[in-house]
């Protein structure tokens, strides 16, 4: 299998084109995966605070948590309720940035301002709005595998 990147800055949108010889399971299989990877990545979502709904980029988003029976986010405009199970967050954000610290918490990488140590057996991350959370012990060493500490 050939893989190849063609960079056109008139293009708008990612195309994914498979060419092969004929049609087959590991071409149909292929073409599945493409399309998942797609729909699992989310870029906004619908957030509710006073009955008035607020659509929220994901890369915004400082940590999301649950609470009261209820899932919510928190961002540098405060916090919203948002209509979503943790684990079905869990699954469709980007890896990469988003982290689950805890059974009921996942943080954005990306927002972490800097992260306390100085506890023994606990690691507190402080983020860019000054808000802080602390890891569960369970989480500690994936944490400090993906952030490389």
């Amino acid at each position: 299998m050939k893989v190849g990147i063609h960079i056109d800055r008139s293009v708008e949108e990612i195309e994914v084109l498979i060419t092969a010889q004929e049609r087959n399971r590991k071409v149909d299989a292929l073409y599945q995966h493409i399309v998942e990877f797609d729909k699992s990545r989310l870029e906004t979502l619908t957030a509710y605070r006073d009955d008035i709904a607020k659509i929220v980029n994901v890369a915004d988003i400082f940590r999301i948590y649950t609470g009261n029976q209820k899932v919510y986010i928190q961002t540098h405009q405060g916090e919203y309720v948002i209509r979503y199970r943790l684990y079905e967050l869990n699954e469709a954000l980007d890896k990469k940035q988003f982290l689950r610290i805890s059974n009921s918490e996942i943080v954005n990488v990306k927002k972490i301002r800097d992260i306390d140590l100085s506890i023994i057996g606990r690691i507190c991350i402080r983020f860019e709005d000054n808000t802080q959370t602390y890891v569960s012990r369970r989480y500690i060493p994936k944490i400090k595998k993906h952030l490389g500490i």
